[in-house]
């Protein structure tokens, strides 16, 4: 009995198929399924980015002369979401000579390029970032061709002032011996960075006096330049001058000419 159900029970099945595939149109595509697709999918990214753009968040907006430019590029959605799996090919020129070319960078979750340039002088940099469509490989989606352009002007880097000392050698004003070996000031050549602070002090232990005066000497016949002039100082006393510029400044003694010396700024 219960085999004879289970037969039927099976026919009618085939039946149904049958008359389904029987009254079904055989030209008739079939009505295809939505499919859920992880927000991290390009190929929805392919379907629902307009616009591509570069967050400038990352963009650095100052750099130093003398220094490299150091950058990532980071990319928003048209609501301000951050966009991974990006091509974009990235330049920079200073007087339209290039300093970085990145072609082919690839913007991946959790892995950034960093994207440096040659030594920055003080003239504009012109920063191109051009979108090349997200994805890997052959399979390159969405947005090709946007760009994004900026300007920068390096600036000189704040430095912290140092203070450097040059004093005057003991008995340096009694005998010119310190000339031939070049201590009648110690340091007698002293480099220094513009914005220290150069300490000038009169440490003659015979108590003479002496003078540091910014200029030369051809015998005995000084010709001051003006930079700097601390008169005549008598014994400790002191002098503090800040070099403003790049350059030498040779220097002597009003009273003994033959001490001289030499301050190099860099």
């Amino acid at each position: 009995m219960n085999l004879t159900y289970s037969v039927i029970a099976v026919v009618g099945v085939l039946v149904a198929i049958t008359l389904f595939l029987i009254v079904a149109d055989p030209n008739e595509t079939p009505e295809s399924r939505e499919l859920t697709i992880p927000e991290n999918n390009i190929a929805q990214i392919e379907e629902e980015l307009n616009q591509i753009s570069v967050n400038p968040s990352l963009l650095t907006s100052t750099s130093n002369v003398g220094e490299a430019l150091v950058f990532e590029v980071e990319f928003m959605d048209d609501d301000g979401n951050i966009v991974d799996h990006v091509n974009y090919d990235v330049v920079a020129t200073q007087s339209s000579d290039s300093i970085l070319s990145d072609s082919a960078a690839h913007r991946h979750p959790g892995k950034y390029p960093v994207h440096e340039s040659s030594t920055l002088d003080d003239s504009t940099v012109d920063i191109k970032v051009v979108v090349q469509g997200l994805g890997h490989g052959d399979d390159i989606f969405g947005p090709k061709g946007v760009e994004t352009a900026f300007t920068l002007t390096p600036v000189v880097a704040a430095q912290t002032a140092t203070s450097t000392e040059i004093r005057t050698a003991d008995n340096s004003g009694m005998s010119m011996d310190c000339q031939a070996s070049l201590d009648c000031y110690t340091p007698s050549i002293v480099t220094v960075s513009v914005g220290d602070v150069v300490t000038m002090i009169n440490s003659d232990s015979t108590a003479a006096m002496h003078s540091f005066t910014a200029g030369t000497v051809d015998g005995f016949t000084p010709s001051p330049s003006g930079t700097f002039d601390t008169g005549i100082m008598s014994g400790d006393d002191t002098f503090e001058w800040v070099p403003e510029s790049i350059g030498e400044v040779p220097y002597y003694c009003l009273l003994h000419t033959w001490m001289q010396g030499t301050i190099i700024i860099e």
